[in-house]
This record gives C-alpha cells, structure tokens and sequence, in this order.
C-alpha cells in the first residue's frame, strides 16, 4: 500500500514539474555568433546541433531570446554530443 501512495504521489508530482515546458533548440538560436550548424550526427542526435568549429580558438557565443509563459525560476537543460564516447 505505502508504494502505490508513493507511485500516486511521484506521478502527480512528475506532471506538475513537466506542466510548463519549454524547448528551446540551440540549432535554432537568431544570432549562432561564431558557432555552426553542424548535421554529420542527425541520425544519432534526433536533429543537427550547434559546433563551435574554433580549432582551439574560442568563438563568438551563440544567443538567443526566449519567451516564458510566466515570471518566475526556470531551469534550463542544454543537450550536445558526448564526444568523449565517441
């Protein structure tokens, strides 16, 4: 009985924290500054995805402005390739 409760309340919980999504994808950021759009991995990645293709030099950053739904704390997750598995 005591992991139904919880199961209940983890799901409860889990669609509230998902409730307000937003994505936000790096490829599709207004200003890439010194960043490519690079689509050698789309198969692995599921869509292309920014590269800093700087050899060694560090680039220009990539920005973007996002509309949020509502004022408040919001966690921003950002996804890249894991090179070093690779």
């Amino acid at each position: 009985m005591k992991s139904l409760a919880f199961l209940i309340a983890f799901v409860c919980l889990t669609a509230r924290l998902h409730a307000a999504t937003v994505l936000v994808e790096a490829e599709s950021f207004k200003a890439p500054g010194g960043w490519v759009l690079d689509t050698q991995f789309i198969e692995t990645m599921g869509s292309p995805y920014l590269m800093a293709h700087g050899l060694g030099t560090p680039v220009a950053d990539a920005t973007t402005t996002v509309k949020l739904p509502q004022a408040g704390n919001w966690r921003v997750w950002v996804r890249t390739m894991d090179w070093v598995a690779r």
